[in-house]
């Protein structure tokens, strides 16, 4: 796996490279730079599989590189480490925000980086067996049609603040529960997706869960926050725990929107009908796995009554681990 390490300190590169190697990774390149590491990557013929970026370092910064590479056609999904003493949240929110797929923090221990190495060989494998999204959307429909089930977790193009779900899992875990506890989660439920996704061709599913995506953006609230489609029609956000959320009415203005967005090509039978779950928490002294609030959204927007009541920054979250 070609691997680019890019930290402005020349001892934490050694260090890097070495454990690298130890673990099987043999094809590593190193940049002391972003401006170094931009410059190599536009140099080389053949794109280098992952990158392994520091936070702090002078002139242009690890996140501003992270929007740089995915940027790149070539990197849009490439998997993007950051390995940084950085530990305060907004560096955490910032590198995601940025399009990173993990965040670890110095120092670090060789038994951690080859999880984390471990992870990104799961998610270039997966690449290699589907084909990046960006490709498959430029295949025929029906070559690409067999490829998509419907319980996979692609990645959404072009839709703002949207994270593959593996990396919401990343974030949510980053944070921990201690965390995390000034954020919530909100499962988002299309009601027909089955429907839709029988009666469309891969491509037009996709079309159809970007544009959901579109309108779940514009009502969700941001600063920061992150969604991600998690695949089964389903979608999760992390959203600031102080927002206001009623479901039923952030329900009924995601379907307003699509209703106008859709009324030419749908039937009223097959439009998009979407519908929002109560805000989730895991609590402040919770045990449980971080991720498991993940989980609890998307299980609640299957499964919430048209009867949810207005949430507040005081009352309403399913709060667990107290």
């Amino acid at each position: 796996m070609k691997t680019l390490i890019v930290d402005d300190d020349p001892l934490f590169l050694d260090l890097m490279e070495q454990t690298l190697r130890a673990i099987g990774y043999a094809d590593v390149y190193r940049a002391r730079s972003a401006r170094e590491a931009l410059r190599a990557v536009h140099a080389t013929k053949d794109p280098f599989q992952c990158f392994l970026l520091d936070i702090q370092m002078p002139d242009m910064n690890g996140i501003e590189l992270c929007v740089a590479l995915r940027e790149n056609p070539d990197h849009a999904y490439t998997p993007i480490l950051m390995v940084t003493a950085m530990t305060e949240k907004h560096f955490v929110d910032q590198a995601f925000q940025a399009g990173a797929n993990d965040y670890v923090t110095k120092p670090i221990e060789g038994i951690e980086i080859k999880a984390r190495m471990g992870m990104v060989q799961r998610l270039l494998t997966e690449r290699m067996q589907t084909g990046s999204l960006q490709f498959q959307l430029f295949e025929t429909e029906a070559a690409f049609g067999q490829h998509l089930a419907f319980d996979e977790p692609f990645i959404l193009p072009d839709v703002p603040w949207v994270l593959p779900y593996s990396s919401l899992e990343n974030y949510v875990l980053r944070l921990g529960n201690m965390r995390m506890f000034t954020s919530v989660a909100i499962g988002i439920h299309v009601k027909n997706a089955h429907a839709l996704y029988a009666a469309s061709t891969g491509v037009e599913f996709i079309d159809h869960m970007s544009e959901i995506a579109l309108a779940i953006s514009e009502e969700i609230p941001r600063s920061p926050s992150f969604l991600a489609y998690v695949g089964l029609g389903d979608f999760c956000a992390v959203i600031p725990r102080l927002s206001q959320i009623d479901p039923r009415f952030v329900s009924m203005q995601i379907n307003n929107k699509l209703e106008q967005a859709t009324k030419h090509r749908f039937g009223k039978s097959r439009r998009p009908q979407v519908r929002v779950g109560r805000p989730q928490s895991n609590g402040l002294f919770s045990f449980r796995d971080p991720t498991s609030v993940l989980e609890r959204a998307v299980k609640d927007a299957r499964t919430s009554s048209a009867n949810a009541k207005t949430t507040s920054p005081r009352r309403g979250f399913q709060d667990h681990g107290w």
